[in-house]
């Protein structure tokens, strides 16, 4: 029989039940306030609300139920030394529901599922001008060091000399080849020789 046994499924195996679940209790004990469906939100209410009234016997054994359902020693620590305290006047009603909004896809109602007392939290106060005077220490150490570089090493000019090309003049390109075209005739031999030498051109050389 299934007396008292009606629960809601989220259409998951209970393995995935459980471990949902689970997730939503160590987000609420870490974060304070988390955002999920409303059918989610209730479920993960009981178990966080019978999870703080155990947690306020302060015995080993409901230090062991908690670390059963957490699994994290430091929630477990932060669930005992932060949470617990700030409900001591109260025997009920630590987590509230609060309305949000509809999921776009599926339409499903978003809340926000948060306890009723929190912990402020501690926020460091910016210090005016800090980062400004940090600035202005770092560029004046860049500047004195770039002003001892240049005294114990001073950068000097290279000197470039120029660059002198000869230029060769059309005269001079004329007898060169006239002298290529000779060697290229005594080289040869024979009757072809003398032809060439006899008909071979003038140069003023």
């Amino acid at each position: 029989m299934r007396h008292r046994k009606k629960r809601t499924r989220f259409g998951r195996q209970p393995g995935h039940h459980a471990a949902t679940l689970k997730g939503l209790t160590r987000s609420v004990i870490l974060h304070q306030r988390i955002k999920t469906t409303h059918t989610k939100a209730k479920e993960a209410r009981k178990v966080i609300e019978g999870l703080i009234t155990t947690a306020k016997e302060g015995s080993l054994q409901a230090r062991r139920k908690a670390f059963a359902i957490l699994g994290d020693r430091t929630l477990v620590s932060s669930l005992f030394k932060d949470i617990v305290p700030l409900f001591k006047n109260r025997k009920s009603g630590y987590t509230r529901i609060i309305p949000y909004n509809f999921r776009k896809g599926d339409g499903a109602s978003i809340v926000f599922l948060e306890l009723t007392e929190k912990k402020p939290e501690e926020k460091p106060k910016p210090v005016k001008g800090a980062k400004k005077e940090e600035r202005d220490e770092k560029a004046k150490a860049v500047k004195k060091e770039a002003k001892k570089e240049k005294a114990e090493h001073p950068s000097v000019a290279p000197q470039i000399e120029p660059k002198t090309k000869e230029e060769k003049t059309r005269e001079e390109v004329k007898k060169e080849k006239a002298k290529r075209e000779v060697r290229k005739i005594e080289k040869q031999k024979g009757f072809l020789k003398k032809v060439k030498g006899f008909f071979r051109r003038k140069t003023n050389m």
